[in-house]
């Protein structure tokens, strides 16, 4: 029985209207309150994002208001209250602290949650409506991403051959086929698939990728330092390998390269920068909460703009820079905004039509590790005049952007087959 089948009941039954009236606005004054009562905690979870008590005090809430909701025949604030609910129940299993982001999806909840309880009739808006289903599909992902990043390391190192499998680019038997026959040389799996041309070359080197990507699993033992303590650390270890510097050749000018003294401090000035060393790498953060961001950008780009494009990320586990990583969301969204843009003028001058669908294909960006650098590649399917996006002031903007986070830029057309922007950094 929906809210309309509510009111028709109680107007054929006299003075149940004003009961039935009564009982649901203390429903929504009941839910009112909790909302109120879960942004207190949540900015608490700001200042302690460890505090169990708050996080658990949040999902009970939530529990409550699904039931308040279905009280109330309210089926979409249900549903939010639901995979809000389902996705702070896996936070407090897994994760030592809930994150900005879940914090900030959470008061996305809160929000549709008021507007809802404040005009029911929202949710006949098909705009609001999509927007609703793709944050409740935002709050499953959230969830789902920490499921994987548990299990993950509980898996057994992933083989080329099972992810091609996978991927649907080879057959099982083919596998086996193929394996067979590495036993009888010492020719890698991949060298064997390529030359008795199975899958092309791209394939094969996204499964690489993919492999490395997925067996970065390790059993290390982890202690969580404040980033802010960590840079004053390093600022400390730096001057003090100043002052040894000094020391060290004040030594040699006195006494010189032999002597104990000069011997020691030379030692304990190489002591220290190994030190410094560490602690940068300590800095290191994987890219997932830059991919999110980014995602969350870009498919807001397509949606506005009522393309049809198809949007991946692959390597969100790669470390970088705790600076490059804050930043660099940023620029990457800029330039697939103007792969997009280029692409759709580009369609439509080929094709002579104003249309609405702007149809380019699919934009992917991989993160990967070689040797010591970082990569980054921005690839899309849609041939575009290179010259034209070289000389746009907003990639040019960009390319200074990611030049200040260290890192170096490159633009090709894969053979006329699309873009690429490659980005690379050292470690």
């Amino acid at each position: 029985m929906d809210v309309k089948d509510n009111k028709d009941v109680a107007l054929a039954v006299p003075g149940l209207s004003d009961i039935s009236s009564s009982y649901m606005e203390d429903f929504l004054s009941e839910i009112r309150e909790i909302l109120e009562d879960i942004e207190l905690e949540l900015v608490n979870l700001e200042m302690d994002p460890g505090n169990k008590e708050s996080i658990n005090s949040i999902y009970c809430s939530f529990h409550t208001i699904s039931g308040l909701a279905g009280l109330l025949n309210d089926a979409t604030s249900t549903k939010i209250a639901v995979a809000t609910e389902e996705l702070l129940e896996t936070v407090k299993k897994y994760c030592p602290a809930i994150s900005k982001s879940i914090i900030n999806v959470i008061l996305d909840s809160i929000s549709f949650i008021k507007r809802i309880s404040s005009n029911p009739q929202i949710v006949d808006d098909h705009k609001i409506s999509g927007e609703i289903g793709r944050h409740i599909k935002n709050l499953q992902t959230f969830r789902d991403d920490i499921l994987l990043e548990v299990r993950q390391p509980l898996e057994r190192q992933s083989r080329i051959g099972e992810i091609l499998v996978r991927e649907g680019a080879i057959a099982q038997s083919e596998v086996e086929d193929i394996l067979k026959k590495q036993s009888h040389t010492k020719m890698k799996f991949g060298e064997i698939v390529l030359r008795e041309k199975k899958v092309n070359a791209s394939d094969i080197i996204k499964a690489i990728r993919m492999q490395k990507i997925r067996n970065m699993g390790t059993s290390d033992q982890y202690v969580k330092i404040p980033l802010e303590r960590l840079d004053q650390i390093i600022g400390i270890i730096q001057n003090v390998s100043s002052i040894y510097d000094s020391v060290k050749n004040e030594a040699i000018l006195r006494f010189g390269s032999n002597d104990a003294l000069t011997i020691e401090s030379t030692k304990a000035y190489h002591l220290i920068t190994d030190i410094r060393n560490i602690l940068k790498e300590l800095r290191m953060v994987t890219l997932q909460q830059a991919f999110q961001k980014l995602t969350r950008a870009v498919c807001s780009i397509i949606e506005e703009n009522h393309m049809e494009v198809m949007f991946s990320t692959m390597g969100e586990n790669i470390e970088v820079d705790k600076e490059v990583a804050d930043r660099i969301a940023l620029p990457l969204g800029e330039m697939v905004r103007l792969l997009l843009e280029k692409a759709h003028l580009n369609g439509r001058e080929n094709t002579g039509k104003d249309s609405k669908e702007k149809q380019i294909g699919s934009i992917e960006i991989v993160a990967y590790e070689e040797a010591n650098t970082v990569h980054i590649d921005i690839t899309g399917d849609a041939v575009v005049d290179l010259e034209e996006i070289k000389t746009d002031s907003r990639y040019i903007d960009n390319l200074q952007k990611l030049s200040a986070l260290r890192c170096h830029t490159d633009i090709d057309d894969i053979n006329g087959e699309g873009v690429r922007i490659s980005i690379t950094m050292q470690r």
